[in-house]
């Protein structure tokens, strides 16, 4: 059993070229659980502050739990909740647009991604980089990545980002895999006036590659690759750095 989620909602094509793929290379059930609208960049935000209302859709042959949540809300509920047992697999996307570099820290299909992993789950990401052309050819490699990691007990509590170029298959260079690089966007805000008395701030971003980013997700993905990349929900760091400093400045910690 597949539990499949997305940032992008109920009615994103992404979403639907991905559940008729995974049946399809799979043929095991794939239980949806959605946000009921447009959640981008919520990251691994969770709803805290109110309950969070759930209803059906069924489109012909689709079917999904929406929820009025975040991203990783869905996950968290369909874990905990609608599943009626642990899933093999928990896939989040396909999302409209790449998610490499620094945007990995934003996006709410990785956070729900890694969600699944944090709970123990083998996980994947799936993102296909904007330009012309349906989801279709990306749900197709998506699901056989998928099969690879199906029953694979060392990607349990691991996330896959897979991001996918635009386009057709034919026109791809080889998968590869590379690292999660640095590249990401230059930010910033522009005036906009909402209303004759209220002047807001929209966030606008350029694209930079980072330098050194050379062998990224990044820079693999703008040659003309699909790129896996294997993530974890790992925070740590190297620890002695900080006993070092401790040390330098008091005997005990408590004192520091």
């Amino acid at each position: 059993m597949i539990l499949l989620v997305n940032d992008d909602g109920v009615d994103h094509p992404g979403l639907r070229a991905m559940y008729g793929a995974l049946r399809r290379r799979l043929g095991k059930p794939v239980v949806v659980v959605v946000p009921a609208l447009q959640r981008s960049g919520q990251a691994h935000a969770i709803t805290l502050d109110r309950a969070l209302p759930v209803s059906s859709r069924l489109d012909g042959d689709f079917f999904a739990f929406v929820v009025d949540g975040t991203p990783t809300d869905c996950v968290k509920l369909g874990l905990t909740t609608i599943m009626p047992e642990k899933p093999q697999l928990v896939v989040s996307g396909i999302n409209d647009g790449a998610n490499c570099g620094r945007s990995l820290f934003y996006s709410g299909t990785v956070g729900a991604a890694l969600e699944a992993a944090v709970e123990g789950h083998a996980s994947m990401a799936v993102n296909r980089d904007h330009g012309s052309g349906g989801f279709e050819a990306a749900a197709d490699l998506a699901a056989e990545v998928a099969s690879w990691l199906i029953g694979r007990s060392e990607y349990r509590g691991r996330t896959v980002n897979l991001n996918i170029p635009a386009g057709e298959r034919e026109r791809w260079q080889p998968l590869l895999v590379a690292k999660h690089g640095h590249s990401g966007f230059r930010e910033s805000y522009r005036a906009v006036r909402e209303n004759r008395d209220q002047l807001a701030w929209r966030l606008h971003g350029d694209w930079v590659a980072a330098a050194d980013d050379g062998d990224s997700d990044a820079h693999r993905l703008a040659a003309g690759h699909p790129v896996l990349t294997l993530l974890r929900p790992d925070l740590n760091d190297d620890q002695e750095t900080l006993r070092k400093l401790v040390s330098r400045r008091s005997p005990t910690v408590g004192q520091f």
